[in-house]
């Protein structure tokens, strides 16, 4: 006799839009649900068919974020419904450490992988392209900003000039001085990052610790899967038929998975905007890392630009290395990555917590406004981890010449 299948249990995370009229207008609730749902509904399909018609066999092709089973975005009501990775055996990074090297460098290739998309698309299917980015109007540096958003960015340098003088260091003068310029030019920089339209890409726009996850690799998997994805059940890609003929041609890898290999998901793509590259990099590096780290950005950077250039290569690109050469990030760099060390100094004193000590913020926004929520993040402030990476940001931003 047949048995009927049980039902499979079967894991979802959901995300809900905060309902109290404050937090909903603080956060701009409607517009993040309303933009990760368009991501995930059109964007990461669109770049999915673009990489399968490109030839670029599933095993590498950009598909590291959740499925999403449903979303709504019904004015008040909205929620997203994705498979809970966890049970996949997903994890975050520890937050309140600084990542080790091999994993920065997982992160800023998959960011390569990411963004060289956006860059062949625009030389490819440059209407396709131009459809999508249309809709990706920035949703948090709006001018004008609102003055207690302003002053509340400007208290954010006044700390950072604090961790200075809680933890000294030669040459802090200069870097005191150029944080306090940059205290009158922090919103208008933010504003000036997100604005800027050359050499753009779709970024993921919120690239830091808590919404990357990641598990370990088994140690020996077949040859067809260099194991950039292997979980794609669900990912919108059922069609692969005419693409597995690339598979046999690609067994021999080259490049051996260390012991830890590790694959990667990015989650919570609410603020993803078109952005110059800068954007997600130096928001990923100065919330993320820690100085001793940073000593070898220059490497990072190049190691980054490699591989956006090599997949760049890979999707069908003509000239791919003059289309954004290694100047061009650098000078990038140079102009933009003051968007990060901006991203920094607003989230670090939390990064720097375990999240036991974080204020409960839900419960007092129910209550008040903004000004007093900072007084709640007082306490955080004294924590010697954020003293220490902070000052380390402010020197490094200077260092490099990025502030």
């Amino acid at each position: 006799m047949m048995f009927a299948e049980l039902p499979k249990p079967f894991s979802v995370i959901a995300k809900v839009a905060p309902t109290t009229s404050l937090r909903r207008s603080l956060y701009n609730s409607s517009a993040h649900f309303q933009r990760e749902k368009y991501v995930f509904d059109v964007v990461l399909p669109m770049f999915e068919r673009f990489q399968q018609a490109r030839g670029l066999r599933t095993a590498k092709s950009f598909a590291h974020y959740p499925s999403v089973i449903v979303s709504e975005c019904c004015e008040g009501f909205e929620y997203i419904l994705q498979r809970d990775l966890m049970a996949h055996g997903y994890r975050n990074f520890p937050r309140t450490e600084p990542l080790a090297y091999e994993d920065v460098l997982l992160v800023l290739t998959h960011l390569a992988q990411f963004h060289a998309i956006s860059f062949a698309m625009q030389q490819q299917a440059p209407d396709a392209y131009a459809q999508i980015v249309s809709e990706l109007q920035e949703t948090i540096f709006v001018p004008p900003l609102h003055s207690s958003f302003v002053d509340f960015l400007q208290r954010k340098v006044d700390y950072a000039i604090e961790t200075l003088q809680r933890n000294p260091a030669a040459g802090d003068g200069a870097v005191a001085e150029r944080l306090c310029r940059f205290r009158d030019e922090y919103g208008q920089a933010m504003v000036d990052c997100v604005q800027n339209r050359d050499d753009t890409v779709i970024c993921h726009g919120d690239c830091w610790i808590s919404n990357i996850l990641y598990r370990p690799m088994p140690a020996q998997r077949n040859g067809t899967d260099d194991g950039h994805n292997n979980n794609n059940n669900n990912n919108n890609n059922n069609n692969n038929n005419g693409f597995n003929n690339h598979q046999h041609s690609h067994n021999h890898h080259h490049h051996h998975h260390s012991q830890n290999a590790k694959e990667l998901k990015f989650l919570d793509w609410q603020v993803a905007r078109c952005a110059t590259p800068a954007i997600d990099l130096s928001y990923f590096i100065f919330c993320c890392t820690d100085s001793e780290l940073r000593e070898r950005l220059p490497e990072l950077l190049r190691k980054y630009h490699s591989a956006l250039v090599r997949r760049m290569d890979e999707l069908g690109t003509v000239n791919a290395r003059e289309l954004f050469p290694f100047e061009r990030l650098q000078m990038h760099m140079k102009k933009y990555a003051r968007f990060g060390f901006g991203m920094a100094l607003m989230t670090l004193h939390s990064t720097c917590c375990v999240e036991k000590d974080l204020p409960n913020v839900s419960a007092a926004l129910e209550t008040t406004e903004l000004v007093d929520i900072d007084e709640l993040a007082k306490d955080m402030l004294y924590n010697p981890a954020y003293i220490k990476r902070m000052s380390g940001v402010c020197r490094d931003m200077v260092r490099f010449g990025y502030l």
